[in-house]
């Protein structure tokens, strides 16, 4: 009899770290129909057509678990001191 190949999966290699997620903040723009709430000020996010303004999403972990989403308008985020860190883009 032939011996059959069996499929392998890839091992990690020893002493590799897990990943561990951690809360971080972006720029997006704001889209029509948005409805979120900014976290800093608690008003509403809005969409303007002539204005290409832009929010910061933040997901937000807590011991490497996702926990939840919070959205600030810019000049919030930065009046906040960045508690997520610097926005990305």
């Amino acid at each position: 009899m032939a011996a059959t190949a069996t499929a392998t999966r890839p091992r990690r290699a020893t002493g590799a770290k897990k990943q561990s997620w951690k809360s971080r903040a972006v720029y997006r723009l704001i889209e029509a129909g948005s409805a979120v709430t900014c976290v800093n000020c608690e008003e509403h996010i809005k969409f303007k057509a002539k204005l290409r303004a832009k929010q910061v999403i933040c997901n937000v972990y807590s011991k490497g678990v996702w926990q939840r989403v919070e959205h600030f308008h810019d000049d919030c985020y930065t009046e906040s001191g960045q508690p997520y860190g610097p926005p990305g883009d």
